[in-house]
């Protein structure tokens, strides 16, 4: 009989082993398993890494499917939604005037980039009768308010807690920007973030118009 640790030989009577003093009839201990095996770890990861690539598309990627976006040409939706300050805003009462309508959100990193352009335009262009709402997808009163005093953002800011208005005018990607004429048809459709020249461009045809 050897020891099952060392496999020094030992008496037929011996009980431990004299060189490592393990017990004789011990047996050496299965190492412990992870409780995951490697492939299922490597699966989770994996599973996992689709499904934020694919949350990632969804919100930010434009569409390409026309057929169920609002283009250029249809009338605007019309919306009643309650302005940070807590008054209301009807889109229906500001025809005669040209609109600009952004959708965003504080945790849209292409949006928070975008919204000072937007202050800038409406500083340049309200006077001549621009207005400019920045429609909130989905956050409270008090996440909108901290962000607009942040930046220092003046444009209203409405609220859209039931996504009243987002599933009118078909918001899948964030920012996305409508300008709408004075008749109230929209002019210009932009799913993703634009810059000062493009907004300036959009604007200046809407107040010719």
């Amino acid at each position: 009989m050897t020891c099952p640790e060392c496999g020094t030989a030992l008496g037929p009577d011996a009980r431990f082993c004299q060189t490592c003093g393990r017990e004789a009839g011990a047996t050496t201990a299965e190492p412990k398993r992870s409780a995951y095996p490697s492939w299922k770890r490597w699966s989770v990861a994996v599973t996992m890494g689709f499904a934020a690539a694919l949350m990632l598309w969804l919100l930010l990627i434009p569409r390409a499917d026309t057929d169920t976006s609002l283009i250029a040409g249809q009338a605007a939706p019309n919306f009643d939604l309650q302005t940070a300050d807590g008054s209301r805003v009807r889109l229906a009462d500001l025809k005669g005037k040209p609109v600009v309508l952004n959708f965003w959100a504080t945790w849209c990193t292409p949006c928070r980039k975008e919204m000072p352009d937007f202050q800038a335009v409406y500083d340049k262009y309200h006077a001549q009768g621009l207005e400019i709402y920045g429609i909130n997808v989905g956050e409270s009163k008090v996440a909108v308010t901290d962000f607009r005093n942040r930046v220092g953002v003046t444009f209203p800011a409405l609220l859209d807690p039931e996504d009243k208005a987002q599933t009118a005018y078909k918001i899948l990607p964030l920012p996305a920007t409508f300008f709408v004429d004075r008749g109230g048809v929209i002019r210009g459709v932009y799913q993703y973030q634009m810059s000062r020249a493009q907004m300036e461009a959009e604007v200046q045809r809407l107040i010719a118009r």
